[in-house]
C-alpha cells in the first residue's frame, strides 16, 4: 500500500536554486519538502576531501554571491556562509614569463595595464565603468525580476541612452566587443575575452553578447567561499530547516500525478529502487528539473500534450551545450612559483591564471576547437584555492600543503576518443603545458589528484547532460523570455499548480539565484502566502527607470 503525505509545496532537486526556493517559501509559512535523488543536497556546489585536502569538484568561482537578495535574505554570512574577495582576480601568463594581471580594484588595474601600456589603462578604465553601469544599474537587476519579451525588452532599450548601449551590444558577437574595446596589448584582450566566455560562450555568436557586461564585470568581482563550495548549500538548507523544511534525500521522483490538467502530487521511492513508493500531495510542486526531465520523464508526454503542445516540444527539441569543463584537481604538498612573480609578483597571487592564450584569436580558436569537437587544446586556467583560504589543505599535517585546480573548456565528446581512455593523458598534458609557467614543478609533490571530466559531471549530477553547464545551451530560442520556453519562463506552467525553478529557466545557470528567487515569489502569490523579504533597491531603482516591469 502507497504512504501518503501531505504538504503545501514539494520541490524537487535540492541544487541551490531548489534550495533557495524552498528556504524563501516555508519562511513565508509553507510547509515545504525538499526530494534530492543523491546523498546530499547542493547540486553542483560540490565539496569533496581527499586526506583533509577539499576539492571544489564543480563549481567554485562565486561571480554573484555578494549581490545576490539571498546571501541577505536568508542571512548565510551568520549560519556559515562568508565569502572572500581576492585583491588580485586574474592574470594571463605569457610564454616569455611576463603576464598581464587585474585586480578587483579598478585603479590597480589601471596601474597594472599601464606598465604595459598607458593609452590601454586609460582605454579599460572607461570600459569597465561603462560595463559596470550597465551591470549594476540593469542586468543584475533583472537576474533578480521577471522576463521581458524580445520586442518590449528593445522597446524598452531604446527610451535611453543606456539601453541604447545595451541594444549596440546585443547585436555584436563577444570578439566584435572585444575589438572594438580597441586595446593595443592582445594579452589584455584575450585575458578579457577568455573571462567572458570561459563560461560556455560562443565568441562568434550574438546569443549571449547581452551578458558581456556582466561577465565581465563580476569575473573581476568573483568570490570563494571559505571554508569550500559546500558551504553555500549547507547554509541554504539550514536556513529551511531552522524555519522548519524537510528534505529527503537519497530518494528520486518516480512520477508526478497530474489529474484534469493539474499537478496534484509526486510519487517518490528510494534512488535506483521502484519500491517502496510514498505519495506527496501538495498544492505546489516546484521543479528545479531541466525540460527533457520535467515534461517527458516525470509527466507521460501524452498528459503535456493535451495542455502544452510548446512545452512537449521543448521537451524534445531542448538544446545541450557544444561545450562542458574537464577539471584536474590536484593536493600537493608545496606550492609552485610562477615565473611571471619575477617581474609582476600580483601574478603570484592571482584567482584565476589563464594560460595557453595570448591573442583574443587564440581564444576564438580554442572555442572553435571545442565547439567542432575537435583535438583537445592544451589552454585552460588554475586556481589555488589555498592561497585565499589556506584551511582547504590540512596545513597542520602539510604546512605547505596546496589545493590546485586546473580547468579547461572541452568538447563533451572529442573525435579523439572518449574520456575514459582520455581522462588521465589530458590531465597530464595540462600539467605539463602549466609546467611551463612555472619555475619548476615536482610531481613528487601531489599528493592526491582527481580528474574530473564531462562523463563524470554527466555521471555525478544527471541534470546536467553532456557535463552541462547550465541545464541547456545559450541559444536564441533558450534565452530570456524563452528560457525553456515563452509559457514557462515566467515559472508558472500550463499544468496548473506546477512551477519551474532551475537554471533551465530565467535568467539561466551559473549560482545567480535567480530562478530559485523568482520562483519563491511566484509560488508565494500563487498561494496567497505573504512575501516577508524586501525587494532589492537596484530591483526597484531599475523598475523606475523602466528597465523592468
Amino acid at each position: 500500500m502507497t504512504e501518503r503525505r501531505q504538504y503545501d509545496v514539494v520541490v524537487i532537486g535540492a541544487g541551490h536554486n531548489g534550495l533557495t526556493a524552498a528556504a524563501y517559501l516555508q519562511k513565508a509559512g509553507a510547509k515545504v519538502i525538499v526530494i534530492e535523488r543523491r546523498h546530499e543536497t547542493g547540486g553542483a556546489l560540490i565539496t569533496e576531501e581527499f586526506s583533509g585536502y577539499r576539492f571544489n569538484l564543480h563549481a567554485n568561482y562565486m561571480m554573484m554571491l555578494d549581490v545576490a537578495p539571498p546571501y541577505r535574505d536568508l542571512e548565510l554570512e551568520a549560519d556559515g556562509c562568508v565569502y572572500i574577495r581576492p585583491e588580485v582576480e586574474a592574470s594571463l601568463l605569457k610564454r616569455n614569463g611576463d603576464a598581464i594581471t587585474l585586480f578587483s580594484d579598478l585603479d590597480k588595474s589601471v596601474e597594472s595595464i599601464g606598465r604595459v601600456s598607458t593609452k590601454d589603462a586609460e582605454r579599460f578604465r572607461k570600459i569597465y565603468l561603462d560595463y559596470k553601469q550597465i551591470a549594476e544599474e540593469y542586468l543584475i537587476p533583472s537576474t533578480y525580476g521577471k522576463p521581458v519579451g524580445s520586442a518590449q525588452l528593445a522597446a524598452i532599450y531604446m527610451r535611453s541612452e543606456l539601453g541604447q548601449r545595451i541594444l549596440q551590444i546585443t547585436e555584436m558577437t563577444p570578439y566584435q566587443l572585444c575589438k572594438s574595446w580597441g586595446f593595443e596589448t592582445p594579452e589584455l584582450s584575450a585575458l578579457l575575452l577568455y573571462l567572458v566566455c570561459m563560461w560556455g560562450i560562443d565568441p562568434n555568436e550574438t546569443n549571449s553578447s547581452y551578458l558581456v557586461p556582466l561577465y565581465f564585470n563580476r569575473m573581476l568581482n568573483a568570490t570563494l567561499v571559505r571554508g569550500g563550495s559546500h558551504r553555500l548549500s549547507s547554509t541554504l538548507q539550514k536556513a529551511g530547516i531552522l524555519a522548519g523544511m524537510d528534505v529527503m534525500e537519497n530518494y528520486e521522483v518516480k512520477r508526478l500525478v497530474v489529474e484534469d490538467g493539474v499537478a496534484k502530487a509526486v510519487e517518490i521511492a528510494p534512488t535506483g529502487m521502484d519500491s517502496p513508493v510514498i505519495r506527496i500531495d501538495a498544492k505546489a510542486i516546484v521543479a528545479s528539473t531541466d525540460p527533457v526531465t520535467t515534461f517527458s520523464k516525470l509527466i507521460p508526454e501524452a498528459e503535456v500534450r493535451k495542455r502544452s503542445v510548446l512545452c512537449a516540444s521543448t521537451a524534445t527539441t531542448w538544446e545541450w551545450e557544444q561545450s562542458s569543463l574537464f577539471l584536474c584537481h590536484l593536493a600537493l604538498r608545496k606550492r609552485p612559483t610562477f615565473k611571471a612573480e619575477a617581474t609582476d609578483p600580483a601574478a603570484g597571487r592571482a584567482f584565476i591564471r589563464v594560460f595557453g592564450v595570448e591573442t583574443p584569436e587564440d581564444v576564438v580558436e580554442h572555442l572553435k576547437a571545442v565547439m567542432e569537437d575537435r583535438a583537445l587544446q592544451d589552454v585552460g586556467h588554475v586556481t589555488f584555492t589555498t592561497d585565499l583560504d589556506p584551511a582547504q589543505a590540512p596545513t597542520e599535517v602539510d604546512t605547505d600543503g596546496t589545493v590546485c585546480r586546473i580547468e579547461a573548456c572541452v568538447p563533451y565528446a572529442p573525435k579523439v576518443g572518449n574520456w575514459a581512455e582520455l581522462s588521465s593523458t589530458y590531465g597530464d598534458r595540462l600539467i605539463k603545458k602549466l609546467s611551463e609557467y612555472m619555475t619548476a614543478f615536482d610531481l613528487d609533490t601531489i599528493v592526491r589528484r582527481y580528474d574530473y571530466t564531462p562523463v563524470s559531471i554527466e555521471m555525478k549530477i544527471p541534470q546536467m547532460r553532456r557535463g552541462s553547464f547550465k541545464h541547456g545551451a545559450y541559444v536564441m530560442s533558450q534565452m530570456g523570455y524563452s528560457r525553456p520556453n515563452v509559457q514557462c519562463s515566467s515559472y508558472k506552467t500550463p499544468i496548473e499548480n506546477l512551477f519551474l525553478c532551475g537554471a533551465s529557466t530565467f535568467p539561466g545557470g551559473m549560482v545567480t539565484f535567480g530562478p530559485g528567487y523568482n520562483a519563491a515569489k511566484t509560488v508565494v502569490e500563487a498561494l496567497g502566502l505573504k512575501t516577508w523579504w524586501k525587494e532589492p533597491t537596484s530591483v526597484i531603482a531599475a523598475r523606475e527607470k523602466g528597465f523592468l516591469i
